[in-house]
């Protein structure tokens, strides 16, 4: 009778077994999170890259700094200005002077038209200084736009990574409270042990401590990837499956690669322009010691009203002109110390920025070294993670083979069972982990962009 009783149970327990292995999970997160907003990879990209902030005030700092050198190049265009007074009063001199002098309402129209010389590379060097100053900001742009994919791709992932955990996490809990429902009815036929129970309770309370960790995990990676997709609303994203990698290329090559980093990399572009845009302003922090010269034509119109004068050839109450031409030599003696204080500045500036372009180049060798090793190691983990699938896949096969002749119990069936699972999607983790490895492997050679993203997506 007993033995008839354990048959029973055995039986049904593996009856349950069966479904879970004929319907596995994973196929499929909106199920799982059927009340959530699901995006695709391409989606969370395009909204980050249409509305982060950073991203959107680099593009009017880029613009600011066009306009920067068209200010700079009005320096060679001539400068015309015109200015009218009108005066009303009396003349100290007048009043003492002339008899029966009165208030005068004087006019005066002046236009003025001025155009530089020479300059001795004034000009020159402040046009160079805004044109470097805009490459800057493109480069800063650049830099980034690739940050902003990098950021989108990698929440992305990461999120994904953990819905699966999280699905895992159910599917263990599931798992535990069958166990402990067979381990408790056991106890209570009178067939069992109290120690199977107790560590039966102690399974379920782990793995739902371990479901809340993994739930809180995923809810803050959602939450990091609203943010960088300029989202201010509360609702929760589900990240949708990635079947091609969009950033996988060629075999990493550190040389070759490293020369790459070097053309295209945009912090490695806004270091150089930084030391072009410094020694532009060096250029232009001596010109300020050098004479300027400027050519002048002017015209002057005065109008005094008749009888402001008792002079008979005074030209009162019409018009009076002259017109002048000529030029102005402007030569600094001394402003206080200003131009050689602005010279030892523009020095301290570009030796700083030649140690920043240092400092910079040795980021990028080695971001580049740490992505080619992350590459390296996330390749070799998903290597161990399928041998470890394909044992466990064995392992299950050969478990369900002796349960059927009886020689092992419904407990190492699901066992067995919650390994080849858990081994699934240790696959599924090294997957994505090799993905985050290209990405951060593209964003290291700076050549991240969403080209092969929408056309692996399509």
């Amino acid at each position: 009778m007993e033995s008839c009783f354990r048959k029973t149970i055995s039986a049904v327990a593996f009856f349950c077994v069966l479904v879970k292995a004929v319907f596995p999970f994973g196929t499929s997160l909106a199920p799982a999170f059927g009340s959530d907003e699901m995006v695709s990879l391409v989606e969370a990209v395009q909204e980050s890259l249409s509305n982060r902030p950073d991203l959107k005030a680099e593009i009017y700092r880029v613009k600011s700094a066009k306009e920067r050198i068209g200010a700079s190049k009005s320096n060679y265009y001539p400068q015309l200005s015109a200015s009218f007074e009108t005066i009303y009063g009396n003349s100290f001199f007048g009043f003492f002077l002339f008899p029966g002098y009165n208030y005068a309402d004087l006019n005066l129209l002046t236009v003025t038209l001025s155009q530089t010389i020479y300059d001795f590379g004034r000009t020159g060097s402040l046009v160079s200084q805004s044109r470097w100053a805009f490459e800057l900001e493109k480069s800063r742009e650049a830099e980034i736009y690739q940050e902003t994919i990098r950021a989108a791709e990698t929440d992305y992932f990461n999120l994904l990574s953990s819905q699966h955990q999280v699905l895992a996490d159910k599917e263990n809990l599931a798992d535990a409270e069958e166990q402990l429902a067979r381990a408790k009815y056991r106890f209570n036929a009178g067939t069992g042990i109290i120690l199977d129970v107790t560590r039966a309770q102690v399974n379920v309370e782990s793995d739902k401590l371990q479901l809340i960790r993994d739930k809180d995990a995923a809810r803050s990676i959602g939450i990091d990837l609203a943010e960088v997709m300029g989202r201010s609303k509360s609702e929760r994203l589900v990240a949708g499956d990635v079947f091609v990698d969009p950033n996988k290329g060629t075999s990493p090559d550190f040389q070759a690669d490293l020369i790459q980093a070097m053309k295209h990399r945009p912090e490695m572009i806004e270091a150089m322009d930084q030391v072009r845009m410094s020694q532009s302003a060096l250029k232009n922090a001596k010109s300020q010691n050098y004479p300027s010269v400027t050519g002048l034509f002017q015209s002057f119109t005065a109008t005094m009203p008749q009888g402001s004068l008792p002079i008979p050839y005074a030209p009162n109450n019409t018009p009076y002109s002259t017109v002048n031409l000529g030029g102005v030599v402007n030569i600094p003696i001394f402003e206080g110390g200003l131009m050689m204080h602005q010279i030892s500045q523009a020095h301290y500036d570009l030796s700083s920025s030649i140690e920043s372009r240092r400092s910079v180049r040795l980021k990028v060798i080695t971001d580049l070294k740490k992505a080619i090793l992350e590459i390296r190691d996330a390749t070799q983990r998903l290597v161990e993670a399928r041998t470890e699938r394909m044992n466990a896949e064995k392992n299950e096969s050969l478990v369900a083979e002796a349960y059927r002749v009886g020689s092992v119990h419904s407990v190492d069936v699901m066992d067995a069972q919650a390994a080849l699972r858990q081994a699934r999607e240790s696959v599924i983790q090294a997957r994505y982990q090799l993905m985050v490895g290209y990405l951060d492997f593209q964003y290291a050679r700076g050549t991240l962009s969403t080209q092969n993203l929408f056309s692996s997506q399509k």
